[in-house]
């Protein structure tokens, strides 16, 4: 198994994103202990997960702090080998799509100059997540995979759902009131 490198290189600003154990086995990565990254301000922690829609594998992350959700559909082998560039690049067009402020966008792609593997350590986070893969099986459901618009999906699980640990607002204004 591969191991990440857990050291920050040159007083980076770092995120950590828990991985499902389906996920880490999926990536071939034998995820730190979260413990060790306590100290992580909450806007920097993630989890991601791995499920499969109409046969084709996808991933759900989730932002610890403000329910910001990235659903990546239909990843192949070499996107799962590169899962810190894709997750990067599809993170800046997500916050483009939920037309955040420039300035929160550049704060937060800042933030993965390097990203360290963890385990999941936090219920709230993992059951807001089960309601969106709920919610991506319901949107997807009989549906042909070329038909399925990542985009409509991702802004509505950001800007129109309201997940309960998120006190009664969606992610985008959980987001907006973090920065603000």
């Amino acid at each position: 198994m591969r191991v990440i490198d857990t050291k920050k290189r040159g007083g980076a600003v770092m995120i950590t994103i828990g991985l499902t154990q389906k996920l880490a086995k999926q990536l071939n990565i034998e995820p730190q202990n979260p413990e060790a990254f306590k100290e992580t301000p909450k806007i920097n922690k993630w989890h991601a997960n791995l499920i499969t829609l109409n046969r084709r594998k996808c991933l759900i992350f989730m932002n610890d702090e403000t329910g910001i959700t990235l659903s990546l559909f239909g990843l192949r082998k070499q996107q799962f080998e590169n899962l810190e560039s894709v997750f990067k690049g599809s993170l800046k067009q997500l916050l483009q799509l939920l037309k955040i402020e420039e300035h929160i966008i550049k704060e937060m792609l800042d933030s993965t100059e390097q990203i360290v593997f963890t385990k999941t350590d936090n219920r709230s986070v993992l059951g807001m997540m089960k309601e969106v893969k709920w919610f991506l099986e319901d949107s997807v459901e009989g549906l042909p995979y070329e038909e399925i618009d990542a985009a409509e999906i991702n802004y509505i699980t950001n800007a129109e759902l309201v997940y309960s640990p998120l006190k009664e607002y969606t992610p985008v204004k959980t987001l907006r009131e973090y920065f603000a």
